[in-house]
């Protein structure tokens, strides 16, 4: 049993941490690290795909899940995969996709892990149709405090398998898990990009497309302002037995990391005005893989760090909601650097999911003087119009915001509190949130 003192970041890095690490093999070492665990418990880190402190533990224990990857069986005629944590979703896409399977949640990126990407519930392209990837778990086995490893389904520790979903780690360890793979219904996928001119037409659209395609997505201009605000591209996909589009001039796409002054180019109104304007409606035939992931493809950091603020909202509150938070970045001058927007349905599976039936916005900013306290009223609008905010990449919620946004905030505590009194799980995140010090000033 090895442990050494690391230093680590969220992938946004603007919080970091010094912590002990350890990297189990197999399944069997993981309740004999829990043994060891002494002050601030133990957080589990799969492939650093959180922006925040979401898998950071100053003082505490961490461990690395990226070895526990074995996949135990697959059934070609149910398309149940049993496999450990540690497998990411590309990893799968790419062995059983040529065999026409596919996950039922379009990420955009594939470096999860399954085991990361369940505890932070993640939802994809195609939320309006799958709510999340935790709807296609079928069962997970699942470390608790105690060192017993418990199946957990919808039928068997329900209360247990709605808090693990989406509770980033706070509630146990996830060591196997048992998903469904879906058949594609075709092997290509149909892309149209569409310029949209304002918010107004955005919305129309999306009303749309909602019931026609099988995947949305949206980039928004966030540096619009008066009548164009709300305007950006609009892109849809759907399955099709069409051949992939071939042209002379094509090359197979391959991923590359940029320097840190092309994020800081994307925040300037200047180049999202040239996108906006340069770009031509298109549409296009391409292997449902390659169109999978789209920001794996292309990787630029910052090294001021990044914030992400993601925000879903009711499709009755999301336009006026919308309409506030842009019309806000369009005054304050304040720019993201990545604003992506697709519809998504309500997450009725987890005590923490945050997806409502409507529109999710994510919002990426690099980080500057100002811009937390920023942030912070950002969250404020969001909770007025009763949206919430995903706890996957957040690093400035407050614990009153958690309460009035998540109305089984209380079940979630209360099997905390049953399954790990004594806190062994545990996190920046945690503390920040769920300490019972500040629960109690409520």
């Amino acid at each position: 049993m090895h442990w050494y003192e690391m230093k680590l970041s969220g992938k946004g890095r603007t919080s970091s941490s010094v912590g002990r690490v350890c990297r189990p093999e197999r399944i069997a070492d993981v309740p004999k690290y829990l043994e060891q665990v002494g002050k601030n418990g133990i957080v589990v880190r799969g492939s650093a795909s959180s922006y925040a402190d979401q898998t950071l533990n100053t003082d505490g224990a961490v461990m690395m899940s990226g070895r526990l990857d074995c996949i135990r069986s697959f059934n070609e005629e149910t398309g149940e995969l049993i496999c450990e944590p540690g497998v990411t979703l590309e990893t799968i896409t790419r062995l059983y996709g040529a065999r026409g399977f596919m996950l039922a949640t379009a990420s955009g990126s594939g470096q999860h892990t399954l085991g990361g990407a369940l505890g932070a519930n993640i939802v994809g392209q195609n939320g309006h149709k799958k709510t999340s990837l935790a709807c296609s778990v079928n069962w997970m086995d699942v470390v608790l405090a105690d060192g017993q490893i418990v199946r957990a389904s919808l039928e068997e520790n329900e209360d247990l398998f709605r808090s693990v979903i989406g509770g980033q780690g706070m509630i146990g360890i996830i060591v196997l898990v048992s998903i469904n793979l879906l058949k594609k219904p075709a092997l290509n996928v149909v892309v149209e990009k569409r310029r949209i001119t304002n918010l107004n037409d955005l919305i129309e659209s999306l009303r749309t497309v909602r019931k026609s395609c099988d995947f949305c997505s949206v980039w928004v201009d966030t540096s619009a302002r008066s009548d164009a605000i709300g305007r950006g591209i609009l892109k849809t996909a759907s399955f099709t037995r069409d051949p992939v589009d071939v042209s002379l001039f094509s090359v197979p796409k391959r991923r590359f990391s940029l320097p840190q002054f092309v994020l800081h180019m994307a925040s300037w109104s200047f180049f999202q005005n040239l996108r906006y304007h340069f770009f031509s409606d298109t549409k296009t035939v391409t292997s449902y893989e390659e169109f999978l992931y789209p920001s794996d493809y292309v990787r630029v950091f910052s090294s001021k760090g990044v914030y992400q603020l993601q925000i879903s909202f009711s499709e009755a509150e999301g336009p006026q909601a919308l309409r506030r938070i842009l019309t806000e970045l369009s005054q304050s001058r304040i720019t993201a650097c990545r604003a992506v927007l697709v519809l998504t349905k309500k997450d009725r599976l987890s005590y923490l999911g945050f997806a409502l039936h409507g529109y999710t916005i994510s919002l990426d900013f690099i980080r500057r003087k100002g811009l937390e306290d920023f942030l912070k009223h950002l969250i404020t609008i969001a909770t007025e119009h009763n949206g919430r905010v995903s706890l996957q990449d957040d690093a400035l919620l407050e614990p009153r915001n958690l309460i009035m946004m998540y109305d089984c905030w209380d079940k979630f505590v209360k099997v905390r509190e049953t399954l790990d009194p004594q806190k062994k799980f545990d996190s920046d995140f945690a503390r920040r949130l769920f300490v019972r010090e500040k629960k109690n000033e409520q």
